[in-house]
């Protein structure tokens, strides 16, 4: 059996630097579809190139007090969407 894998994200949220990367994972058994999150932070490099990182400041940590709820915003919008398809189907 061959599983299809998708590594593009479902959607990514921004913020300043922060952003919110949401990933879609299919429901097994008829159920829908989960959603997970990493949220990183955009930084240069010393050679000028743009980096990742899981590690935030208490600055950041502030941040995401905006940043999560649209991102759980985002989910809620996702769902519904798969809701729809579902019922189309």
């Amino acid at each position: 059996m061959t599983q299809e894998t998708n590594n593009q994200p479902a959607d990514t949220i921004r913020y300043g630097l922060l952003k919110g990367v949401i990933w879609s994972n299919p429901g097994k058994d008829g159920k829908p579809n989960r959603y997970t999150v990493n949220y990183v932070r955009s930084y240069k490099n010393p050679d000028g190139h743009w980096k990742d990182t899981t590690s935030l400041s208490e600055i950041d940590n502030l941040k995401l007090s905006y940043l999560v709820p649209k991102v759980v915003e985002r989910i809620i919008e996702l769902k519904s969407s798969d809701a729809t398809a579902d019922a189309e189907e």
